[in-house]
């Protein structure tokens, strides 16, 4: 039986980004390997959000996963490896982005160390990997950022009422995220984190139903 090659449904979508969510490898080798051809991967994503299985995977550090869904990508449609590996989501954050925010440390070693994500794509808050693992206190994984891209660190002082996300955390994004920046903005005020908060949300998959 061939494989499905055709555009996919926005369902046949939801349902593999859901897979890469919850870390499920076995149930995406089984799907692209009987059902669905896997140069279709590339082509997931959530309609209103813009968030890839990519994105999911990282955000909840499903290392095994990444790794697998950029190999699939890299074997079958070489030249949509780049647009995959980078592709920001409606507030213009990567995969790279969520993996520093949450402080996956092994899947930022496999978006950067063995696919050569690029680090310095700021999303819509100006912001780049580096800013999100510095100001959620990923120490460790700040550190491999900044020696393997040889950057000084920056000497930036804390700010008061910071937000830091949990271990286990996932990232969703909140379509009205950039609506509240732009109020903010009016508003005349610097406090980013509050609507950098609207695109976290507390919620430990490994425990979810």
């Amino acid at each position: 039986m061939s494989l499905h090659t055709d555009p996919l449904e926005q369902e046949d979508q939801d349902a593999i980004i859901l897979d890469a969510r919850s870390g499920d490898l076995e149930s995406l080798k089984e799907i692209f390997s009987t059902l669905i051809h896997p140069k279709l991967i590339s082509t997931c994503q959530d309609a209103d959000t813009h968030v890839t299985p990519l994105h999911m995977a990282a955000a909840n550090g499903h290392a095994e996963v990444v790794k697998y869904l950029l190999k699939m990508v890299q074997e079958n449609v070489p030249e949509q490896l780049s647009s995959f590996l980078n592709r920001q989501n409606d507030t213009g954050n990567t995969a790279l982005h969520w993996a520093s925010l949450n402080g996956n440390l092994e899947v930022v070693k496999v978006l950067c160390g063995d696919f050569g994500s690029d680090p310095f794509i700021k999303n819509a808050f100006g912001h780049d990997c580096f800013f999100e693992a510095e100001n959620n206190g990923r120490e460790e994984l700040e550190d491999f950022l900044l020696k393997k891209y040889d950057i000084a660190p920056a000497n930036k002082e804390s700010k008061d009422g910071e937000v830091r996300v949990k271990e286990g955390t996932e990232i969703e994004q909140v379509t009205r995220e950039a609506e509240l920046a732009g109020q903010q903005k009016q508003q005349g005020t610097n406090d980013e984190t509050e609507t950098l908060a609207q695109d976290v949300k507390n919620l430990d998959v490994h425990s979810s139903n």
